[in-house]
């Protein structure tokens, strides 16, 4: 390779070094991910999360974005997908199911999909065939980068966080097992804390 094509290329390298090395580095900031705290403090900056409307009419003032900080307090499934993905599709109403049981005792969803955001048509389909009632935006560089697995991004990946924000399970891909061991951790998470607090952090 002659220097002046070395010289033009070496900005993408760099680029290229710097992704594959930003989730390895946002994994050691930390050696437990944790959501944002919403006054700044821990390792963990807050995130906003561009939210896609269920159907095309524009979304309520206020409503375009979610805070990461904001789950904090509650049993957190981070739900990694592509609307395109059969396996996401597979997985996505058994979620929604766990969603529509759990949820008035502290349990909450977000769906993440990595689908392009002129593509919100595909992903407002795959909620429907799913029947999905929880909150879904797009995936964002840094929810990769602090809580996707760094070595593989593939999806779906389902990143559960407790009450106290902290990562206690991440799964990826679906199967019947890897259903169940989702649902047993979601429990395991809701059973540590009285039914009575979980209403009061809604």
């Amino acid at each position: 390779m002659s220097k002046g094509l070395l010289m033009r290329a070496l900005p993408g390298i760099l680029l290229v070094i710097m992704l594959v090395m930003m989730p390895g580095a946002a994994v050691m900031a930390q050696s437990v991910p944790e959501l944002p705290a919403g006054d700044g403090s821990g390792d963990t900056p807050d995130m906003f999360i561009r939210v896609v409307a269920p159907t095309a009419a524009p979304l309520a003032k206020g409503a375009e974005s979610i805070r990461l900080s904001s789950l904090r307090g509650k049993v957190v499934l981070l739900d990694m997908f592509s609307s395109q993905c059969p396996h996401c599709i597979d997985h996505a109403p058994h979620v929604a199911e766990m969603y529509n049981q759990y949820r008035q005792r502290g349990f909450t969803v977000l769906g993440l999909a990595t689908d392009e955001q002129g593509r919100a048509n595909d992903v407002r389909a795959f909620m429907t065939t799913a029947k999905i009632g929880y909150t879904v935006g797009f995936l964002t560089s840094e929810v990769i980068a602090y809580f996707m697995d760094n070595r593989n991004h593939g999806v779906p990946q389902m990143v559960l966080f407790g009450r106290d924000g902290k990562m206690v399970k991440r799964l990826i891909g679906w199967n019947e097992k890897t259903g169940q061991e989702l649902r047993a951790a979601v429990e395991a998470q809701l059973a540590q804390a009285p039914a009575s607090r979980a209403a009061r952090t809604r």
